[in-house]
């Protein structure tokens, strides 16, 4: 019969999540991950396996609560404008009242490791599909909705990037009423 964990495996992955989300891949090392999981590296390892498994696990994380939570944001307008107009300031809410400037951390590892290591981009690109698919699903069944989301994830994706970039929440809110504008004004 194995032992008891002493700690939340879910608690340590959001931990190792932050510390790749804010520093990525090379900027976190197993010490950051040990200081932040308050877990020794033997432990880290038996869990979630070596540095690139925590990663993948990271992203994977993200995908669950992160995208789905601008998933629920999207779905609670009842229209498509209102719909990213929320997403974008619920971006911006976070820039402004907690100086957020992590972007995304899907973003971020599309920069980051998708052109050296394949594991990470096959991950990548099956997050960024289904997160292009939940843009399309917002925009509701317009005949452009498809290739009106992949514009629309290009954009978010920009704006995520600027906002870890360090504009001004005025700058972003100018940036998405410029994205906002090549929505149609319909309800889905």
């Amino acid at each position: 019969m194995g032992r008891t964990k002493l700690y939340d495996p879910q608690v340590a992955l959001s931990a190792i999540k932050e510390q790749f989300w804010a520093n990525g891949f090379e900027g976190t090392s197993l010490h950051d991950l040990e200081v932040a999981t308050k877990l020794p590296k033997q432990t880290l390892y038996r869990e979630f396996g070596d540095k690139h498994q925590m990663y993948l696990k990271a992203l994977g994380d993200y995908e669950r609560t992160e995208i789905r939570e601008a998933a629920k944001i999207l779905s609670a307008e009842s229209d498509a404008r209102g719909a990213f107009q929320a997403l974008f300031d619920a971006i911006i809410n976070e820039v402004e009242g907690n100086n957020d400037r992590r972007g995304c951390f899907l973003c971020n590892a599309s920069a980051d490791r998708t052109s050296i290591d394949q594991e990470i981009g096959l991950q990548v690109v099956a997050m960024l599909d289904r997160w292009r698919k939940t843009f399309q699903t917002a925009l509701g069944p317009a005949p452009q909705s498809k290739e009106l989301s992949d514009v629309l994830l290009a954009g978010y994706i920009g704006f995520r990037i600027l906002a870890r970039a360090g504009l001004s929440a005025p700058q972003l809110r100018a940036i998405a009423g410029q994205l906002l504008n090549i929505i149609p004004t319909r309800s889905r």
